[in-house]
């Protein structure tokens, strides 16, 4: 994410009177404003939640697996062939 990326964009959300104060008294701890706190705790929440979703770790005995799968010559299969060439098919 860009720094200085004007703001033009509002999201509304709704708070009890305690999670209220103590997102005021975090934003106070840290001298900023309860709604750029809000923002850039969001923001490294939602970064984190894709990274986490977007790789995953294996052994080196699986990746080892994964790479003779990767590396076998393909098969090939001259009906997927024959559908994926019939244009009728698509049109369905």
């Amino acid at each position: 994410m860009q720094k200085n990326n004007p703001k033009t964009e509002k999201f509304d959300i709704r708070l009890s009177f305690e999670e209220q104060e103590l997102i005021r008294l975090a934003a106070s701890m840290q001298s900023t404003s309860p709604t750029s706190f809000i923002r850039q705790q969001a923001v490294v929440a939602a970064q984190t939640v894709i990274h986490e979703n977007n790789r995953f770790v294996i052994s080196d005995e699986q990746w080892q697996i994964m790479e003779q799968v990767l590396n076998r010559k393909a098969k090939i299969l001259p009906n997927l062939r024959k559908r994926l060439s019939d244009s009728d098919d698509w049109d369905k």
